[in-house]
């Protein structure tokens, strides 16, 4: 049976966290920024990428470049920490022929998940997610940029 005094810090904390609408502990984590990060994807819609070719993504204060898991694309982005909005635009890509369907697949896969994306977060582990009409792409960190 619970007391008087822990029965009215229980109606407390409900009112406090129902008065605040979103608590903290509910709301979708933002990275501040992306500049200067360098990350490899972990997963788009879920499958894990081709060993060996996983795509990276490294971003700078307005331009993103990487790897697409067999060719290199770059172009710019906008990212609104306040709301976790962000657009790429202008992604150029190279044209390399790879042999492998599989590796060809995902990279189409990543390719239209990270053109439709417009919205990031980080995620429990830590992972960047970009998301959108496109699909998810889960990235993990990778290292100082270069």
């Amino acid at each position: 049976m619970k007391t008087p005094a822990s029965l009215f810090l229980v109606v407390i904390l409900t009112l406090l966290l129902s008065a605040c609408g979103e608590s903290d502990l509910t709301r979708e984590a933002r990275p501040a920024t992306l500049g200067g990060s360098a990350w490899r994807v972990v997963s788009v819609n879920g499958r894990p990428p081709i060993a060996g070719s996983e795509p990276t993504a490294v971003f700078a204060a307005t331009e993103v470049k990487g790897s697409a898991g067999c060719n290199s694309y770059g172009g710019e982005y906008a990212y609104d920490p306040s709301t976790g909005a962000i657009a790429f635009r202008d992604l150029a890509m190279t044209a390399m022929a790879c042999a492998e369907a599989a590796r060809n697949d995902f990279e189409g896969n990543f390719t239209i998940a990270i053109n439709k994306a417009t919205s990031a977060s980080i995620d429990p582990e830590g992972r960047l997610v970009l998301s959108g009409p496109g699909g998810e792409i889960v990235l993990a960190v990778d290292g100082v940029p270069s």
